[in-house]
């Protein structure tokens, strides 16, 4: 075998060598670390838009403008996220207009509510009532700004001379005004104030 075939075959047998202590080298290294290493504690998951960043029981809040209380809400329990909404279980609101209209009463299984906005989404099995009507429906927004209330579910809604279904409602709190749209039906008997209800 000449020379320059015995120096080829060490070259190999170098880097073949060399390869093998630097595997064993980095797989030594990371047996070390991780038996020197504590066992990680369970880490709570990072705060994102599903996970509420505080859980309270008992909610309540008022809604104010210029000193007057606009409306008020309850809750069984509460959960606040970071980008300012709320969501609730078992909710029950009651809206105070500025005119002459009578208090509006809310009752909900659920919500979320915007504390910039004070808006609110309601759903599962709403009752909307006051001295002169009453609403059933599943799926209700209530817009702050504007004082309405509008659902774009079925509702059902009942007076002392009206039984109405529509496909959506709208119902001002502060004009007292009520408008249906959609496939309505229903009976409307005795004096009716058609003002009020369209």
């Amino acid at each position: 075998m000449d020379n320059n075939s015995l120096r080829h075959k060490a070259a190999t047998k170098y880097t073949l060598l060399s390869t093998f202590l630097l595997l064993l080298a980095v797989l030594l290294f990371f047996f070390l670390k991780h038996a020197t290493e504590p066992p990680d504690l369970e880490k709570p998951p990072a705060p994102g838009q599903s996970e509420a960043e505080l859980s309270i029981n008992r909610f309540r809040h008022t809604a104010t403008r210029q000193g007057r209380t606009e409306w008020t809400l309850e809750a069984d329990s509460a959960e606040y996220f970071s980008d300012s909404r709320v969501r609730l279980k078992s909710i029950a609101l009651t809206f105070f207009p500025s005119s002459d209209q009578p208090e509006t009463h809310l009752t909900a299984e659920k919500g979320l509510l915007d504390l910039k906005t004070h808006d609110m989404d309601i759903s599962g099995n709403i009752i909307v009532e006051n001295r002169r009507y009453r609403l059933e429906t599943e799926i209700l927004h209530y817009c702050h700004e504007s004082h309405i209330i509008a659902t774009k579910t079925p509702a059902h809604i009942e007076g002392q001379t009206l039984a109405l279904n529509a496909d959506t409602m709208t119902f001002n709190l502060k004009s007292g005004k009520m408008e249906c749209l959609g496939d309505v039906k229903g009976t409307l008997s005795g004096q009716n104030n058609f003002n009020d209800f369209r």
